[in-house]
């Protein structure tokens, strides 16, 4: 004797698929303006190390650094998060100098 089961589609089946959600342009130019800011960043470093900074140089700089790496995984998560909605306004770092 053969049975056969018939398996009906889950709920999730039955829909269509959604594409993957595509970052709005804001966060594009958001993720984009961060890039830019860590080269920024980068060519900094290099020029205290060349010019030996002082001890308050390198404590502001490092402080920038630290709000670039807080701010940077902010823009990253919410690119991640929103999809193609808007996300609010990236907070700006401001350079200690």
């Amino acid at each position: 004797m053969v049975i056969a089961m018939r398996f009906l589609p889950s709920r999730t089946d039955r829909r269509s698929p959604r594409p993957a959600p595509q970052p709005a342009p804001e966060s594009v130019g958001t993720l984009v303006a961060l890039a830019y800011e860590l080269l920024d960043a980068h060519a900094d470093t290099a020029r205290l190390t060349e010019e030996d900074a002082s001890a308050g140089e390198w404590q502001d700089h490092l402080a920038y650094l630290r709000d670039l790496q807080r701010v940077g995984r902010e823009a990253l998560a919410r690119a991640v998060c929103f999809g193609d909605r808007s996300p609010a306004e990236t907070p700006r770092v401001s350079r200690g100098s």
